[in-house]
């Protein structure tokens, strides 16, 4: 009967020898790439250790895979280039997220790991170095671990690896602030404190500074958009002659170093579609002021050139102008308080349908102040007592 061939994986029969003093244990795998090798370990004390080497080393023996992309000599900083060039390649990010996530390596993984191999960094030190760097900067290590999860799942998936270290490790503890909004009071004053910093220069010469923040916080608490949803609008979004004046919000403005000049993305945040939103009197008021300066023609928030708005500018000069107790009022700020001011009149989904956010617990947890105040329920607890309504 003619002799069995080795499954991929198996091996035959160890065989010892010994020579000048030294013992040796071989045998002959046939590897999952279908080939047949030799493998030998030696021992100085015994021919029996020389066994036991052996077969420690079989139990973890992976075939070689030097012809492979990525192999168990490719190191960290080689893994992540080919992680992430294959998903941009593949169309599965766009530029300003490769741009986060190279910032992100570069700060907090390229030093500390790229030069590690990929087996060489294992979960103990993968969850200290992650929690590490979260107590510094808790959004950072998030995108750290995710990184590195997707990094190794590509090492996973090329064989190198049969469990994702990164999987064991914690995600990074998040210290999430309460959603703070806006008060009918507070908007009063951020009003009037970005009216006294934009006129702080009549009769000096020279540009206003801010010369578009007034009108940019007011569409900002007309429409609930991101803001750079609202510096992406065009004059051809915007209906102010409808009824009801509507805004159609369908693009963003990107600003993000490598990922290219400030520029407009014409498609919302994670491809959502386009958002039409009813503006009230004070939105409309605030954009026809706007159009004498741009002529209903290209961005609705122009430079005097003709082109985008930074929002990193906007954002300096909102800083600028606020007092010290309004310091911590944001751009985004107003988009916390149009849910809050929407929920309080028409409950949260009329909060979420603003936003457009697909799922209504996004609306609740991120963007809605949590309330304070409940609900006048006498009548119930007054029954519940067994007393009648109004004793």
């Amino acid at each position: 009967m003619p002799r069995q061939r080795m499954q991929p994986g198996e091996h035959g029969r160890i065989t010892e020898r010994s020579d000048g003093g030294k013992y040796f244990a071989t045998t002959y795998v046939r590897d999952t790439d279908g080939r047949r090798r030799r493998v030998e370990r030696s021992s100085s004390k015994s021919a029996e250790d020389a066994r036991r080497l052996l077969q420690r080393h079989l139990g973890a023996r992976r075939a070689p895979m030097e012809a492979q992309l990525v192999n168990d000599k490719t190191t960290l900083a080689e893994l992540f280039e080919r992680w992430i060039e294959g998903k941009v390649n593949r169309g599965e990010i766009k530029p300003q997220t490769e741009n986060q996530y190279r910032r992100v390596w570069a700060k907090h993984g390229d030093n500390q790991l790229g030069a590690l191999r990929i087996r060489e960094l294992e979960t103990p030190r993968a969850h200290s170095h992650i929690q590490a760097v979260a107590a510094a900067a808790p959004a950072q290590a998030a995108y750290l671990r995710l990184v590195l999860r997707e990094m190794y799942a590509l090492a996973v998936r090329f064989g190198v690896l049969q469990i994702n270290p990164i999987a064991g490790t914690a995600p990074a503890k998040r210290n999430r602030k309460p959603v703070r909004a806006v008060t009918a009071e507070e908007f009063a004053a951020v009003r009037a404190a970005v009216a006294d910093y934009t006129r702080s220069r009549d009769g000096k010469g020279g540009p206003r500074p801010g010369r578009l923040l007034p009108a940019f916080i007011e569409v900002l608490a007309a429409t609930g958009a991101r803001p750079g949803e609202v510096l992406a609008l065009r004059w051809s979004d915007i209906d102010l002659l409808a009824d009801p004046p509507t805004v159609t919000i369908n693009g963003t403005l990107l600003d993000h170093g490598a990922a290219g000049p400030l520029h407009r993305q014409d498609e919302r945040k994670h491809g959502s579609p386009a958002h039409t939103v009813v503006l009230p009197r004070f939105g409309v008021e605030a954009l026809t002021e706007l159009v004498g300066q741009s002529g209903l023609k290209g961005p609705v928030f122009a430079t005097r050139d003709g082109g985008w708005v930074s929002l990193a500018n906007l954002r300096r000069c909102l800083r600028d102008a606020l007092p010290a107790e309004l310091s911590w009022v944001t751009p985004h700020s107003f988009r916390r308080t149009v849910g809050t001011v929407v929920r309080d009149a028409h409950g949260p989904a009329a909060a979420q349908q603003q936003l457009s956010h697909t799922e209504l617990a996004t609306t609740e947890r991120h963007y809605l102040q949590r309330a304070s105040h409940g609900p006048d329920v006498r009548a119930a607890l007054d029954k519940f007592a067994g007393q009648e309504s109004g004793e």
